[in-house]
């Protein structure tokens, strides 16, 4: 190359930096662009701390359910018959915790989330007012406190619905602490970020919670809130993975491969399974309502005390597998060589423990019960056609009964699949939840959830159209 070249090519790679400097350099010298990035930034801010502290609590809460099932564990051993005392008194102070101190922080608390987030994009005085009574600080002690007097009194409970209840509270808190001006456009895309953080955390499932979100408790469209829960998704899971390490909910049950001759036997098993979850779900209606229409505080005590006699002699003549969440039960199924399945009695037990635990009106999750009810389901009676399925058949049982319960089949297949990494028998699941929804939709139009919520909404002066906007009725 002549000199002559040389130093033209050089002038015109001079050119083409300052050009490209002078384009770098303009993006910003844009105010408005600059403006419209620290905007978004600052409102990213509240969901990672928000995200940030719900991981941290969930891991917390978490560790003391476990603790407060091991001491039920240990409590159950030594006393004896002194039991049928000891559960109905704790069953009376968990309800009476709730009744005094936080009434909406009774049950599952996945309701009170959804009736919250519902409301949420109106600004009147009535639908705040509603929205401080279902989340706060008070309902997130009364709902940690009250769950543990009721699993140490080896109520079968959950944690994971309770999760989701204490996330949307630490987002809602969240929304009062920071600037208007460092807020997303709406209260409930931050609430429902909540949603999505909790059960993230709780089963470390982060793809089950944005799945959840969008299915059960999002009533409007995903881009009002999707980068919010995404970020609330990756921060509350982080924290939480960070504190306990990876983890699987249900480790990695092992079992054959899936073949096409075990298609009809999986249908059976999950229409099966997807019939008791749907009328357990009726079951926790009929209690709901039963319970709202007891107006008299004697009457409430008898019947938290009543409920917890009842379940005393359940476990007591029955089994101690009975109690707590049934994450117990489900390892059993799952992992045992030598005792590795259910009876049609453990079916009736896991059916009637978490009732009786919810009549009580303390605060408790169904989400973990009701995957030991279909997981129980699957495998009782695969064991009674003598169907060689394994733990495959308690997962399509886990499967049917949650879809069935919540109306969410992509949610329930989804979150399975991330609790036992088990790809191999993603098609047994997808199409358990498919069954387990369809048999659901067929006997009721509303699942548990969407049950509650509407009548808390109610209950408020709030009702939903067909679109599920919410409206103030006529006074």
């Amino acid at each position: 190359m002549s000199l002559t070249a040389l130093k033209n090519w050089m002038k015109y790679q001079e050119r083409l930096a300052r050009g490209l400097l002078k384009e770098f350099s303009d993006l910003f010298q844009d105010k408005t662009e600059i403006a419209e990035v620290r905007k978004r930034t600052l409102e990213l801010v509240p969901f990672w701390v928000a995200a940030g502290a719900t991981g941290a609590i969930s891991v917390i809460y978490a560790r003391s359910f476990h603790y407060a099932e091991q001491l039920s564990s240990r409590i159950f051993q030594e006393i004896g018959d002194w039991s049928f005392l000891f559960v109905p008194t704790g069953f009376v102070l968990a309800w009476l915790l709730v009744e005094k101190a936080a009434p909406f922080s009774n049950g599952s608390g996945i309701p009170q989330l959804m009736a919250a987030s519902t409301v949420a994009p109106q600004e009147s005085r009535e639908s705040q007012s509603l929205i401080r009574r279902l989340l706060g600080f008070r309902v997130i002690i009364v709902k940690f406190l009250s769950s543990m007097l009721l699993v140490v009194s080896g109520g079968a409970i959950g944690r994971e619905g309770p999760t989701l209840q204490i996330a949307g509270s630490v987002f809602y808190i969240t929304s009062k602490v920071f600037p208007k001006q460092w807020l997303a456009k709406n209260l409930q895309g931050l609430l429902l970020a909540g949603g999505a953080a909790g059960l993230a955390s709780a089963f470390n499932t982060p793809l089950g919670g944005i799945a959840y979100v969008v299915e059960e408790l999002g009533k409007t469209h995903l881009n009002s809130f999707r980068t919010g829960m995404l970020h609330a998704v990756i921060v509350a899971g982080f924290i939480a993975q960070t504190l306990v390490g990876p983890y699987l909910y249900l480790g990695y049950p092992k079992f054959a491969s899936f073949q096409w001759p075990d298609i009809p036997w999986a249908i059976v098993l999950a229409i099966l399974a997807a019939v008791i979850g749907t009328l357990f779900g009726q079951g926790l209606k009929a209690v709901f309502q039963w319970r709202s229409r007891i107006t008299k505080l004697s009457q409430k005590i008898l019947l938290a005390a009543g409920a917890g006699l009842l379940f005393c002699a359940l476990i007591r003549f029955g089994s101690q597998e009975y109690r707590a969440s049934g994450t117990e039960l489900l390892n059993r199924l799952l992992f045992s060589s030598t005792d590795g399945s259910a009876e049609i009695v453990d079916v009736v037990g896991r059916f009637f423990g978490p009732l009786l635990s919810y009549m009580s009106g303390a605060a408790g999750g169904i989400f973990a019960p009701v995957l030991a009810l279909g997981g129980t389901a699957g495998s009782a009676f695969a064991n009674l056609f003598d169907v060689p399925m394994g733990g495959l058949a308690v997962l399509v049982g886990m499967t049917a009964a949650l879809a069935a319960l919540t109306h969410s089949p992509f949610t329930s297949f989804v979150l399975i699949l991330e609790m036992t990494d088990r790809h191999s028998a993603i098609f047994p699941l997808m199409l358990a939840a498919v069954i387990g929804h369809g048999v659901s939709k067929m006997i009721s139009r509303t699942s548990f959830y969407e049950f509650v919520a509407a009548k808390i909404l109610a209950q408020h002066g709030f009702q939903e159209d067909e679109t599920h906007a919410p409206s103030e009725k006529t006074k």
